[in-house]
């Protein structure tokens, strides 16, 4: 039989990020991992114990090899997927160097087990630092087992910085759970001293795989994603705003059905999702990339985690734009819609809320409290999402302006809302929740208040200033002045028009709606504190001053809300493009479920 396995020439072994070095468990598992894929297996074990260092063990029903071939596999840069460099950039084998056999074998005790013809003797060779001791006939089924016992035996330098065996298992987990979302037909089954720490059936679909590595909440919070840019498609899916992590470990990235890590493609991805999440929060991403093999290098380095693309920026801009399309047609263009309207009319009373802020009994303050009013009650009789029943002003419980009721944190803004009309009720003076069908929502005011402001801020850009009756002078230091001139036009479009009084001192003319001139300089220094010695695009520091102001605006925790204005806030947060998150990235509303209180109460 023709040998399918050759060692490369000297020419090409030059050409290629050769030096493969194996420093844990986890890289042994994908090395042969990779090897069983590219051998055609559609089963593939892997047996663990002591966390990889004592044994490793992986068995494919790939085609197996005979024993020339096996004895060639374990010489360095020895392979059956490329011949001549040109061969790796069209090649849709994931190893390609030669390097993985040799290089576990020369730090344990490996030995391989393999046939390519049932009913065929296959061989088995064992090797011990590099050195091969024995190799021989025996009876074996079609595959390949490679078994890798005592890692770093004879390297104690490696082995002292291996770290806990819970923590290698967690990179081995990882690494198995990477490769088997990347081929949903092969089954994959990794055990650990006889516990299962992933199954997975064969020629499972990407949905099934899904469930299958993580679980049916899991893919229940997922959004679909597809698309094109350029010469980029990509497919998979993006999880929803409540399933992320606080760092990047469920982000999984396939190039060409290659696995790959990219800060490029995480930060393009992040970048799309915009105030959907908070800081230092980070989403559930499964993208499959798909470009022609001459637009990419992934001969980068020995690992093969690491890509390089030809236009990166046209990369960046294409995730960029495909994940947006899709979040905004899936969360954007899907707002929230509550499950229920009400049948009557709603209710009017006649106080307003009161305003935290301190008056000095100018007309300009007593302007910016009543357009601060109006801009959010502006359409109440319009649209009303949210009706309730027609009830005297004098039944309906509100709690005084300024005082608070010691007796119950919870208040009821209709007596009688009737069995088919849930109220809303106020929660420490923070939250709003109510019925919904079969679950209870609750809203937290500032947040909710924080995203209804934000939207408006945005459709009025360049018409939301108010003149002062007096220009007020502000003195700023020199990068201060730098950081005004630079974004004038910005700071105008958001309601600040200043000229240079002398020095380094401004005349400040006009501010935000509903700020006094006090709050409008704070403001103003907080934007030029901000944005000092930053180089990002306009449009984010567009959305940070519009979600600073929003912030200032916004009513606050134990601001007593009427029910007037209670119903007006949930029914402007249902019109606005986000209602979910704040502008922070904050959540708006968490949801429970009627099963999940039902369980709380052990009734399920």
């Amino acid at each position: 039989m023709t040998k399918k396995i050759h060692i490369l020439d000297e020419s090409t072994i030059n050409q290629i990020a050769a030096g493969e070095v194996i420093e844990r468990p986890a890289m042994v598992v994908k090395e042969l991992l990779e090897n069983a894929i590219d051998a055609g297996a559609e089963k593939i074990e892997i047996h663990l114990a002591n966390g990889g260092r004592q044994k490793i063990q992986v068995i494919d029903d790939g085609e197996g090899m005979d024993r020339e071939d096996a004895l060639l596999a374990l010489e360095r840069h020895a392979t059956s997927k490329i011949r001549v460099l040109d061969d790796l950039y069209q090649s849709s084998f994931l190893g390609f160097r030669g390097e993985a056999l040799p290089s576990i074998a020369a730090v344990s005790r490996l030995t391989l087990q393999t046939a390519r013809t049932p009913g065929v003797p296959g061989t088995r060779i064992v090797v011990e630092g590099g050195k091969i001791i024995s190799c021989e006939e025996v009876g074996a089924p079609k595959g390949t087992s490679v078994t890798v016992e005592n890692l770093f035996y004879n390297t104690p330098a490696r082995l002292k910085f291996l770290k806990s065996i819970p923590a290698e298992l967690t990179q081995i987990k990882e690494t198995v759970t990477s490769i088997a979302l990347g081929y949903p037909e092969i089954a994959f089954r990794l055990g650990h001293q006889g516990s299962e720490l992933l199954s997975t059936m064969k020629g499972s679909s990407l949905e099934d795989r899904i469930k299958q590595v993580f679980n049916a909440e899991i893919y229940r919070q997922l959004l679909p994603v597809a698309g094109s840019y350029g010469p980029l498609r990509i497919e998979g899916y993006a999880g929803r705003p409540p399933i992320a992590r606080a760092n990047r470990m469920q982000q999984y990235f396939f190039l060409n059905r290659r696995v790959f890590r990219s800060r490029l493609i995480a930060s393009a991805a992040e970048k799309a999702y915009g105030t959907l999440l908070p800081v230092a929060r980070f989403p559930f991403l499964l993208l499959y990339l798909e470009i022609s093999p001459d637009q990419v290098d992934i001969n980068v380095h020995p690992n093969k985690m690491e890509v390089r693309f030809g236009d990166e920026k046209e990369v960046y801009r294409g995730v960029f734009h495909i994940l947006k399309n899709c979040l905004e047609s899936e969360l954007v263009a899907k707002a929230w819609t509550p499950g229920y309207s009400f049948s009557h009319k709603l209710v009017k009373t006649g106080s307003n809320r009161r305003d935290n802020r301190k008056e000095d009994g100018t007309g300009q303050e007593q302007a910016a409290v009543v357009s601060r009013e109006n801009s959010w009650k502006s359409g109440l009789k319009e649209t009303a999402a949210f009706a309730f029943p027609e009830t005297e002003s004098a039944e309906t419980l509100q709690v005084a302006e300024g005082k608070k009721d010691h007796t119950s944190e919870v208040r009821i803004f209709s007596k009688d809302p009737g069995l088919h009309s849930p109220g809303i009720f106020s929660l420490f003076g923070t939250y709003l929740f109510f019925e919904e069908g079969d679950r209870v929502v609750i809203i937290d005011q500032h947040a909710a208040h924080e995203r209804v402001i934000y939207d408006q801020l945005l459709k009025k850009r360049g018409q939301c200033g108010q003149a002062f009756l007096t220009p007020l002078p502000v003195e700023l230091t020199d990068e201060q002045l730098k950081t005004a001139e630079k974004h004038r036009e910005l700071l105008l479009e958001l309601g600040f028009e200043f000229d240079l009084f002398s020095g380094r001192t401004v005349l400040l003319r006009s501010a935000p709606l509903g700020f006094s001139s006090g709050e409008g300089e704070d403001l103003f220094l907080s934007l030029l504190a901000e944005w000092s010695g930053g180089s990002e695009a306009r449009r984010d520091y567009l959305e940070r001053a519009l979600s600073l102001i929003a912030c200032k605006r916004a009513v606050k925790a134990g601001d007593s809300l009427t029910l007037d204005e209670a119903a007006a806030l949930l029914r402007d947060l249902r019109k606005t493009g986000l209602p979910l998150t704040c502008p922070h990235g904050r959540p708006t509303m968490v949801v429970l479920e009627r099963s999940e209180i039902e369980r709380m109460f052990k009734r399920r």
